[in-house]
């Protein structure tokens, strides 16, 4: 894909629009659920210099930046690929989203304060399924 001005602002507009989407949607299927996944999504304690980072809104800065991250990195590096170009843009999608999801079990056992255990189906349940409509969102990059 070619990098241009246009295409570099719609992959930008569509990674902050996800980022934000997921986590005013996790936020609130924290609330409704008791379920501590907005705070696993922002959950940054263990690393170092960035787990000082204590605010809700730098947190939130650091989850739009990883999503901006997949985001670029779906449609300049994975999309273009020969081995990829007769995927489905869909399934492509599905590949990339699922390593965050799979996050979900290191996210929350090197978690320090208290978030979901890695045990919770539930709560990776509503990880899944939240981290998947974003994966959707993904080709509208393209």
């Amino acid at each position: 894909m070619k990098m241009n001005g246009r295409t570099f602002h719609k992959v930008t507009l569509i990674g902050l629009i996800n980022g934000l989407l997921l986590g005013w949607i996790m936020k609130w299927v924290e609330m409704l659920s008791g379920k501590q996944v907005y705070k696993l999504l922002l959950n940054v304690d263990f690393l170092p210099l960035i787990g000082a980072v204590s605010s809700e809104e730098s947190l939130f800065f650091f989850h739009l930046l990883f999503s901006l991250a997949i985001t670029y990195s779906y449609v300049y590096i994975l999309h273009p690929l020969k081995a990829f170009r007769k995927w489905n843009k869909y399934a492509l999608a599905f590949i990339t989203i699922i390593p965050a999801i799979m996050l979900y079990f290191p996210l929350s056992a090197l978690s320090k304060t208290e978030v979901v255990l890695p045990s919770d189906l539930t709560a990776f349940f509503l990880w899944t399924i939240l981290h998947l409509f974003y994966g959707l969102s993904l080709p509208k990059a393209i």
